[in-house]
């Protein structure tokens, strides 16, 4: 049976070949793979990964197995893979009282550690994604249970690569509650945005003493920011993230001997609350600041060739002077400036677009979202300025910048408007 090694000396010295595990040291662990330290500077996502090389990751997450090819792609790269096993949520309606829908899972689980156990990119198999999020209290203990006869089974079927589950934060003391319930799990994943700030206090807190990893972290969450008088997330300019992302990983890589790493999120693009809020890319696989951020964190120096910096976004009404970011009527005409930092002098390419503003969306924990297209003609103009003309139909709506330099690289913002 695979265990974690909890003293050094011969037997912590011996590896078999693509075998990973957690060994003590000190007052914490390490992390050996293949016999050799391993810290983690992974990303959430699949795409790009040639650039994640080149900014110094080592490692991606996925959320479910990403085919024979992604894992190939990943192993000719070097990059490690944390295997998403994905379980049942409850959530969205899976029952862990249906005894032929747990078989089934189980047996799920159990194929896909045999289909990907001897791939050289495995790294850890981690089980679920946020299971237990707006689960009932009732709900979520069974998930615990029912995480722990899964972690017997993924170590039945593979002895050579340690098994996590990955929590939605650490709230109602999740992570106590999966030390006392779930002990063949050799480590934790939690996922945190603006609590990446205080996330090693909350380990410590709720005595967790085996090794733990942030397996999702990146900007500040559409549920940590200031909201719009009328009740909208106000999205950062992607500036504003990078220094987030930069700043937290710098707090948090050297805040518990038992920390083995963190993936950031995400490395791609997606719909979720804005198309920009947590994808590092534009749509058109444009890397924006965010990107330059984690280069700096993972090397300890900046690319070459840095993304331009947002400093700020005005909108003022083209009719009343002064700032006109709240309510405005049907047909509204506005203007906007951007004020952009191009770091070595290259020219800048600015543009802009009006979308439905689509933030009230009550989807949850990544839940997947409809893309929202641009309005055709609301905007008129280029450069730092532009003029908007807002639609008749009362709603909410969000103008966004993208500014780019000529290095292929950008940066984004986007102010929140209502009609009414």
């Amino acid at each position: 049976m695979w265990r974690i090694v909890v003293g050094v000396g011969l037997l912590a010295g011996i590896a078999a070949a693509g075998e990973v595990r957690f060994v003590a040291k000190g007052e914490g662990y390490e992390l050996l793979r293949d016999g050799k330290p391993y810290t983690i500077r992974g990303a959430g996502g699949t795409r790009a990964l040639e650039r994640l090389v080149e900014a110094g990751g080592n490692s991606v997450r996925t959320w479910s197995p990403p085919g024979r090819a992604t894992m190939d792609e990943a192993q000719r790269l070097g990059l490690s893979v944390m295997l998403g096993l994905p379980l049942g949520l409850p959530r969205q309606g899976f029952s862990y009282d249906s005894a032929a829908a747990v078989a089934k899972q189980r047996e799920r689980v159990r194929s896909l550690v045999r289909e990907y156990r001897d791939h050289p990119a495995l790294l850890i198999y981690a089980l679920g994604n946020e299971v237990e999020h707006h689960a009932t209290d009732a709900q979520r203990m069974q998930v615990w249970r029912e995480i722990e006869a899964l972690a017997g089974i993924v170590k039945e079927e593979d002895p050579r690569h340690p098994v996590i589950t990955v929590t939605a934060g650490w709230g109602k003391a999740v992570l106590r509650e999966l030390r006392e319930t779930a002990p063949t799990l050799d480590a934790v994943g939690i996922n945190t945005y603006g609590g990446m700030m205080r996330v090693a206090e909350a380990v410590r807190e709720q005595g967790w003493t085996k090794p733990w990893m942030v397996t999702e972290f990146g900007p500040r969450g559409h549920w940590e920011v200031a909201k719009t008088p009328w009740g909208l997330p106000v999205e950062d300019p992607s500036s504003t993230k990078a220094d987030f992302y930069l700043n937290a990983y710098r707090k948090v890589e050297s805040s518990s001997p038992a920390f083995m790493g963190a993936y950031v999120f995400l490395w791609g693009q997606k719909q979720e609350k804005t198309h920009t809020w947590y994808g590092m890319f534009l749509p058109d696989g444009t890397p924006l600041d965010t990107v330059d951020a984690m280069t700096m964190a993972w090397t300890g120096r900046w690319p070459q060739k840095r993304a331009p910096r947002i400093e700020r976004l005005e909108v003022v009404s083209v009719l009343k002077p002064g700032e006109a970011w709240l309510r405005v009527p049907p047909g509204a005409r506005l203007r906007a400036r951007v004020h952009a930092v191009s770091h070595d002098g290259s020219p800048l390419a600015i543009s802009w677009d009006l979308r439905p503003d689509v933030s009230d969306n009550p989807s949850t924990g990544g839940d997947r979202e409809p893309s929202v297209e641009p309005l055709a003609g609301a905007v008129a103009g280029s450069g730092d300025t532009c003029e908007v003309t807002l639609p008749a139909a009362p709603g909410n709506y969000r103008l966004f910048v993208y500014v780019r330099n000529a290095h292929g690289k950008a940066a984004t913002a986007n102010r929140a408007l209502r009609v009414e």
